[in-house]
């Protein structure tokens, strides 16, 4: 049995242990997860399902972070003035977010495809699939076919 005293000295050892340790030793990870990616075809213009995922990570990145990019300030809420279908996880609110094939979207021109997240919970977000202005009349959207 520990007495008293022994009990005081293991805490104030624990403790002088635990104060010891700087500040930027501490590292918090947060996962942050991306439900349901798929490759996707935009009218023969395809994207794989890693290279949607890379795309729809960033997007959550920035969701959760509160920051965008571009002029047009990506990611942001997708209105889907088109009436779209999406997946039953692909829940409002949804945000749109430039992809690309050889790269992540960091600004500049955002060219013509989007990746879609929806159902922003904690630390993650389904993937809801890609648009693309392609072939599309004013600045509207057609709905890319999984592959």
């Amino acid at each position: 049995m520990w007495g008293l005293g022994g009990i005081i000295t293991l805490v104030a050892a624990a403790t002088s242990l635990v104060a010891a340790l700087p500040a930027s030793n501490i590292t918090v990870v947060v996962k942050r997860s991306i439900n349901g990616a798929t490759g996707s075809d935009c009218n023969g213009y395809t994207f794989t399902a890693a290279q949607v995922q890379s795309a729809a990570q960033e997007s959550l990145n920035h969701v959760l972070a509160g920051t965008t990019v571009g002029t047009n300030k990506y990611p942001h809420v997708l209105d889907n003035r088109e009436g779209f279908t999406y997946p039953a996880g692909c829940t409002v609110t949804r945000y749109e977010f430039p992809i690309f094939r050889n790269k992540i979207y960091t600004g500049g021109d955002p060219s013509v495809d989007r990746v879609i997240i929806g159902h922003v919970s904690g630390s993650s977000a389904y993937s809801c699939g890609v648009l693309t202005h392609q072939g599309a009349s004013g600045n509207n959207f057609l709905q890319c076919d999984n592959a």
